[in-house]
This record gives structure tokens, C-alpha cells and sequence, in this order.
């Protein structure tokens, strides 16, 4: 029984605890719903500068659109390139303004301060122009007026000068005109000296050429003199060289009074005159009665030779003179050489052997083709070998000119051998310089030849038999004319039996 009495208490506590929720709970809503009505009233009137803002951005951006040229319907385009959105014509612009070349400018209004800078600076670069110009001006125009001052010193000296040159121009007047007369006078005295000096001239060269002329045929007769005294009379200017001290006859030596002092060197030769001769070095050779030839040098003054060649009814004997054309005590006597050496067991080269060896010099020859060349075969101008012809020259010496040929090429060196043996022939007869032939001074030199050349003309005796016939020169011996085992032309041997003919091959250049 008692619990049903509770239930109404439990439930009437319930219901007030239900109640006491309900009204906590409307009352937390209730509170809700006023903050709600409160922040829904702030953002009505937060909004409102928010639509007003958003209103002016929209004008701003219709502004603007206008502003680049864009319609009023163009989309922003961020990002885009497109040139009908605003972000394109911005970006065109922004480049434009940057120029050609130039990266674009972040935005437009860099690039507008950018352009303004760039405008005060061009403004400001004119305005300094101007300043400067103005400086300028101002310079140039005290300078102008400085120039101005100086102007008018020079014009006052100028006039100045004028003056005094007008007075010095009537002082020179007259002055001209008394020197137009001394000219005058002496271009009247001028024209009657060149009158004169035309007809000196014509005289003067009349006189040349008949001097000329005449010292042309003087040369010429003195040469034809000379060369017919030379003929006739065979003088000489030579004098001995030394003599003959002793002879050992059975030795065929002797002694001379040369030596070492004297420049006397062995191998030299000399020919052996006869006491009473005419003159040693003559074209006569006939007094000359042997030859000689240095073997030993045995003091200053004393040398010993071997008899080369004598003549046995004239044998050598003290004091006989002897003579060298190539050697002179105390000197280098030197010789020109024209044509070619054509004597049997000798050549240019043994020639040249023989100078040297009497302590000679060759200072010119004409060789075996017809050059020049020097005493060692080296070829010399042409120009310079008849200078080469001197006062130290002794002779010239005329060896073999060549004879007329058919041989078209021999015949052309033959006539270049005479050519330039002419010349030096003038020269040597310029220097009274005497010309003998090879074979006149190889007698001169004492040499003996290998194989003999001789011709039934010449007026000698044939060289060809040995002087001392078949036996030695010795005490007690008997001489023959035993005939010599050279080889002879068979024409004048006398053999039966004619000479063998060689079998050789002949040069070209001298073949027929």
C-alpha cells in the first residue's frame, strides 16, 4: 500500500525534472538564438562597406577596362596571354614599355614609374644640356668679344702694313725696272758668249778630233816603230840575273851566285848566255848556250843546278850570265798569257807549274776556250783583264792563236781566242809592254821539252838528236849524232819505216 502511495511523488519529481531541463534548455536557445541575432546583425553591417567595396572594385575594373581598351564584357584572364583579356593588354603594355630586347616589367605601375623615371631623367639630361648650352653661350660670347678686340688690333696693324707695302712696292717698282735693265744688258752679253762658246765648242771639237787622230797614228807609228825595232834590232831591257860561279862537267852540275837571300827556290830554271852576248831575254836566242835547273839552295848567295841542256861546241862555263823571265832577286815578276798552250809534253797546268816554281805570277790569261781567266784558272770579267796588264808586267806571252778550220765550232773559239787576245795586246802596247811567243820563252826559262815541235823553216838546227849522242857525257867518251828515239814527223826523220799513227779517240772540240 505504501508503494502506491510514491508513484505521484516520483512522477511529480520527474516532471520537475523534466520541466527544470526543458527550461535550461530554452534558455541556452534562447540565449543562442539572441547571439545569433546579434552576429547576424554585425555581418549585416560588416557587409555593408563589403558590397560597397565590391561596387567600387566592379566600377574600378569597368574603368579600367575602358581605360587599357578592352570591352566592358572582357574577362580578367590571370595568367593568360590572350590580348582581349585585361591581364594580356596589361602584359602588352608592360613589354611595350620595357622595350625591345627587355625583359617585361613586373607590373604597370613599375613600368609607369619606370617610363616617368626614364622622362625625368631625359628631362633632367635636357634641362643640364640647357644649362651647359647656356655656359656655352655665355663662354662664346666673351670669347667673341675678346676675338672682336683682337680683330680690330689686326686690322689696324693690317692697314698698317698695307701702307708700308704700298711704299715698298713703288720703292721695288723702280727697282724692278733697273733690274730689267741689267737683265737686258746681260741677256744680250749671255746670248753673244753662247755665240761664242757654240763656235769654241765646234772648234774645240774639230781640235779633239783631229788630236785624236793625230795620237791615233802617232800610237800607231810608234807601235809599227817599236814592233819593227823589236824586228830588226831585238833590243832589250833585261840585265842578268846572276852567273855561273863553277861547272862540274862530269856531274853535269854547277853553282850559281843566287840563293836563298836572293828568293831563289828550287825547280826554277834559267838560261845560260854566253859571255859577250847581245842582251839576255831577246827574241834572238841564239845566244843562249844552254839550260839550267835549281836542285839544291846551299846559302843567301849559292845554289847548286843541274845541267839541263848545253850547247857542246859552246859548253857552260864560270861566269856565263843567266837569265829567267819569271825571276827577279828581291820580286814577283808576273806574265799575261793569251792562246793555248800547244807544245808537245807540256800543258796549261805544267805551264802554270813552271811560273810558280820561279816564284812567278800569272795575272791574266786567255784559255784553251777563249775566256779570261787568272793565273789559277778561275774565270775573271772582261772588263777587268786587260786591267789586270801592269807596269809589274813583264811580257805577254802569245802562244798558239789557232789556224783557219772548217770546224764551224772551233772556228768561232778560235776567233773569241784572237778577240780577246787583241786586247790585251793594246793594253800590253798602251804599257810598252813586249809580247814574245811561247816558245822563245820557254828557250828564256831554260825548259826542256818532252817531245819537240820543229819545222824546216825556222833556221835552226833539228833539236831532235841528243846533244851528247849515244853515250854519257863522261870523261874519255866518244860522242856520236846518234838520232833521237823521239817520236818524229816521218817526212823528216829520214826513217824508212813512217811513224805508227794513234789509234786514240780525238777530242770532239779539236777534231776536223
Amino acid at each position: 500500500m505504501a508503494q502506491k502511495n510514491n508513484g505521484p511523488v516520483i512522477g511529480m519529481a520527474i516532471f520537475m525534472v523534466l520541466s527544470i531541463m526543458f527550461a535550461v534548455f530554452w534558455y541556452m536557445m534562447y540565449s543562442d538564438n539572441q547571439n545569433l541575432q546579434q552576429d547576424l546583425a554585425k555581418a549585416r553591417d560588416d557587409n555593408t562597406p563589403l558590397k560597397d567595396a565590391v561596387s567600387g572594385g566592379l566600377e574600378e575594373i569597368r574603368l579600367l577596362k575602358n581605360l587599357i581598351g578592352v570591352g566592358e564584357n572582357a574577362e580578367t584572364g590571370a595568367g593568360d596571354d590572350a590580348t582581349e583579356t585585361v591581364n594580356g593588354r596589361v602584359e602588352k603594355i608592360l613589354k611595350e614599355l620595357a622595350g625591345e630586347g627587355t625583359p617585361a616589367l613586373p607590373n604597370l605601375i613599375g613600368g609607369l614609374q619606370n617610363e616617368s623615371a626614364e622622362n625625368n631623367k631625359e628631362s633632367f639630361t635636357a634641362t643640364d644640356r640647357l644649362r651647359q648650352l647656356a655656359l656655352k653661350v655665355d663662354e662664346n660670347n666673351d670669347l667673341t668679344l675678346s676675338k672682336d678686340g683682337e680683330i680690330e688690333k689686326h686690322k689696324a696693324a693690317l692697314a698698317k702694313a698695307e701702307k708700308k707695302l704700298v711704299q715698298q712696292e713703288a720703292v721695288h717698282s723702280e727697282e724692278l725696272a733697273r733690274l730689267g735693265e741689267q737683265v737686258d744688258t746681260l741677256r744680250g752679253t749671255t746670248a753673244r758668249l753662247e755665240d761664242e762658246l757654240a763656235a769654241l765648242r765646234v772648234a774645240s771639237a774639230r781640235q779633239i778630233e783631229d788630236l785624236v787622230e793625230d795620237n791615233n797614228d802617232k800610237r800607231t807609228a810608234i807601235v809599227a816603230l817599236r814592233a819593227r825595232l823589236r824586228q830588226k834590232d831585238d833590243p832589250t831591257f833585261s840585265t842578268a840575273d846572276g852567273h855561273i860561279q863553277s861547272v862540274d862537267h862530269n856531274r853535269e852540275l854547277c853553282y850559281i851566285d843566287l840563293g836563298r837571300a836572293d828568293g831563289l827556290r828550287e825547280g826554277v830554271t834559267f838560261s845560260v848566255y854566253t859571255p859577250g852576248n847581245s842582251g839576255v831575254g831577246r827574241n834572238n836566242t841564239s845566244d843562249i848556250k844552254g839550260q839550267i835547273e835549281i836542285v839544291d839552295i846551299l846559302a843567301d848567295h849559292r845554289a847548286e843546278a843541274r845541267i839541263v841542256k848545253q850547247d857542246l861546241g859552246r859548253p857552260i862555263a864560270g861566269d856565263d850570265p843567266i837569265y829567267s823571265p819569271i825571276f827577279q832577286t828581291g820580286q814577283s815578276l808576273e806574265i799575261a798569257v793569251a792562246g793555248r798552250i800547244a807544245v808537245d809534253g807540256l800543258d796549261r797546268r805544267e805551264f802554270r807549274r813552271l811560273v810558280t816554281a820561279a816564284g812567278g805570277r800569272i795575272s791574266v790569261e786567255v784559255g784553251d776556250e777563249g775566256q779570261f781567266t787568272d793565273g789559277k784558272g778561275r774565270p775573271i770579267d772582261s772588263a777587268d783583264a786587260p786591267r789586270r796588264i801592269s807596269s809589274r808586267t813583264r811580257y805577254l806571252i802569245i802562244a798558239d792563236l789557232g789556224d783557219d778550220t772548217e770546224n764551224q765550232e772551233l772556228e768561232q773559239i778560235y776567233k773569241l781566242i784572237r778577240d780577246n787576245t787583241q786586247r790585251l795586246r793594246n793594253q800590253a802596247e798602251n804599257l810598252g809592254i813586249y809580247e814574245i811567243g811561247l816558245s822563245t820563252y820557254l828557250e828564256h826559262i831554260g825548259y826542256s821539252r818532252k817531245q819537240v815541235k820543229w819545222t824546216p823553216d825556222s833556221g835552226r838546227s833539228f833539236p831532235g838528236r841528243l846533244p851528247n849522242g849515244s853515250h854519257s857525257a863522261s870523261v874519255n867518251s866518244s860522242f856520236q849524232q846518234s838520232q833521237s828515239s823521239a817520236v818524229i814527223s816521218g817526212k823528216y826523220s829520214g826513217l824508212s819505216k813512217a811513224t805508227t799513227t794513234s789509234v786514240g779517240n780525238n777530242s770532239k772540240l779539236f777534231g776536223n
